[in-house]
Parts: C-alpha cells; sequence; structure tokens
C-alpha cells in the first residue's frame, strides 16, 4: 500500500510534508513516552524496572517538553483562542519537572516508587488532555504554514537538547559546562 503524504509549500518555495507539522512531532514523540509511562505506573512490576523506565523517560520527557513550551506553548499563549490551554500545558510541564528533581534526589523506596507512579499518572494525563483537546484546537486556530514554522523549531531546540543528553543544564561536576 503506497503512503501518500501531505505537501504544502513555504513562501521559500520549500516543501513541507505532514511530518514536518509541529502537531505531527508532537505526536510522534508522545509514543515512546507513553510506553514507558504503562511501566512507571505499574505498581506490579519491581521498583528496579520501574526506575529503570524513568531513567529513560526523564530525558525523553526534557528532549520533548522543554522544546514545546519554547515554540508551541509560545505561540498559544499569544493567540487569545488559545491561551489559557498554553498556560495550563506550562503549568502540568511545571509539575512533572518538579516530580522528576524529587524522585532523583528521594532514597525511601516506598516513596520513589509513590512518585514514579504520580509522575507516570501525571504526564499521562497531559499527553491525553494534548491530544485530544490542545493540539486540535491549536490545528484549528493556526494554519499549516504556522505549524511547519513552529515546527522547525521544535526540532532545533529538540536537537539542542539531544545533544546535551536531555538534560535542561550541564552538571554541575563537568568544569567545561556553560549554562546558557
Amino acid at each position: 500500500m503506497a503512503q501518500h503524504q501531505q505537501h504544502n509549500q513555504s513562501q521559500s518555495g520549500k516543501q513541507f510534508s505532514k511530518q514536518d507539522d509541529i502537531v505531527e512531532m508532537i505526536l510522534e514523540d508522545h509514543k515512546p513516552l507513553k510506553q514507558l509511562i504503562q511501566i512507571m505506573k505499574d505498581t506490579d512490576k519491581d521498583l528496579d524496572a520501574r526506575e529503570d523506565a524513568f531513567a529513560e523517560f526523564a530525558p525523553l520527557l526534557i528532549c520533548h517538553a522543554k522544546p514545546e513550551e519554547m515554540s508551541l506553548y509560545i505561540y498559544m499563549k499569544g493567540n487569545e483562542e488559545l491561551r489559557e490551554e498554553g498556560f495550563e500545558g506550562d503549568v502540568e510541564h511545571q509539575l512533572a519537572d518538579q516530580l522528576c528533581e524529587e524522585i532523583m534526589r528521594t532514597e525511601d523506596p516506598d516513596e520513589i516508587s509513590a512518585k514514579i507512579k504520580v509522575l507516570a499518572e501525571l504526564v499521562e494525563h497531559h499527553i491525553e488532555e494534548e491530544e485530544e483537546e490542545l493540539l486540535p484546537d491549536f490545528r484549528k486556530n493556526s494554519d499549516p504554514q504556522e505549524r511547519m514554522q513552529l515546527g522547525e523549531k521544535f526540532l532545533m531546540l529538540k536537537t539542542q537538547y539531544l545533544e546535551k543528553g536531555g538534560q535542561e543544564t550541564p552538571h554541575e561536576s563537568d568544569p567545561n559546562a556553560e549554562i546558557h
């Protein structure tokens, strides 16, 4: 079966495929996060497996959430129809960041287990809201060209976070690290 791709042309003449749309990029990023969430919230699994899933999840979340905040959410907060949803997404990201930091500092195994489960449920809820409400609203209130431009920005920022290994800031132990 041949795969059909929608193409748009920008003012510069560059061809964009559907995959260049920020909405499609975000939906694609959600897939591995959802798989890890299932492991993290399953308290029947042993804690080591859930901690391993968290160790993979945290950098993926940063590499997704920070570019999303700096592209999509900034755009949304500047659009009267989308403003509140943009702020809501930011708040949910802040809560997830805070929980990730707390998990990394926690030593009690039962507390770690509880925090990993709550983080998984929080991000799962956030992803569901994005996919069912925020992204459809954004699609309705934006045009393909805007989504392509935001997609370029999202991808550029994501690449920068991936190059940092999914860390927001360099580790203090790295004397050559620069904080921007």
